[in-house]
């Protein structure tokens, strides 16, 4: 049988249980971040608001429980937080593709969708914007509406949000299909050189395609450009 002091252990000493705080210090590669160590050597990288709601905010602070639960929730959410916002530096994304991103590292879809809630509330996150903005650069570049469609229903925006995006694009940049998918044709013909006109006229459908553009508006720019480059009618012509 056990002895009785054995089976007793003694309390931590006031400001050195495992709860207990041991330094915190502001993150010298985290803007905004400060980085809490307990006694127990666990680390966490929160932000200050978290730090004043644990009241963890000096070397020998007691936490119980709970305060540890809430920091070790708030450290992974602020982490998440940050990789969105290094992702989001480096170009447009919208939610979805941050998601998709994020879950690399993290397969609590919950920690997720708090942290990418966060950044929707204070503006960093915006599908809206991302639809808008990409439409915009999608349609200059050549590429059809429902082409831009396609590519913004693939990363996640929301069909109406899509819809107006594409809509007011067009409206704000004077969008013509026609012209657009004709100056695209010009282009390509250039860049093809000569080729026999069947394999011409193959290439430039299904580059134009690609594009999104349909079938009426590519039959009748190729009628128009396949005339020109060829100098003679083509077979268009005569559908």
């Amino acid at each position: 049988m056990s002895s009785p002091s054995a089976l007793f252990v003694p309390p931590p000493e006031p400001g050195s249980g495992p709860g207990t705080v041991k330094n915190v210090l502001e993150s010298s590669r985290r803007p905004e971040r400060f980085v809490l160590t307990l006694a127990d050597g666990r680390t966490f990288t929160v932000a200050i608001g978290a730090l004043s709601e644990t009241g963890a905010t000096r070397a020998g602070v007691q936490l119980d429980t709970d305060a540890v639960a809430y920091l070790v929730r708030e450290s992974a959410i602020t982490d998440l937080s940050d990789r969105a916002i290094n992702a989001l530096a480096r170009g447009r994304k919208t939610r979805r593709e941050l998601e998709v991103r994020l879950r690399r590292v993290q397969p609590d879809v919950s920690l997720i969708g708090e942290a990418l809630d966060r950044l929707t509330a204070i503006g960093v996150l915006s599908d809206e914007e991302v639809a808008h903005a990409e439409a915009a650069a999608r349609l200059r570049r050549g590429e059809a509406p429902a082409k831009v469609r396609q590519v913004l229903r693939r990363k996640g925006v929301e069909g109406r949000m899509v819809n107006e995006a594409v809509s007011a694009a067009v409206s704000e940049d004077g969008f013509d299909e026609l012209v657009s998918c004709r100056a695209l044709a010009e282009k390509r013909v250039r860049a093809l050189g000569a080729k026999e006109p069947a394999v011409l006229r193959r290439r430039l459908v299904a580059f134009l395609q690609r594009r999104g553009f349909g079938g009426s508006v590519i039959g009748q720019v190729l009628r128009e450009v396949l005339r020109e480059v060829l100098g003679r009618q083509t077979e268009y012509d005569n559908e």
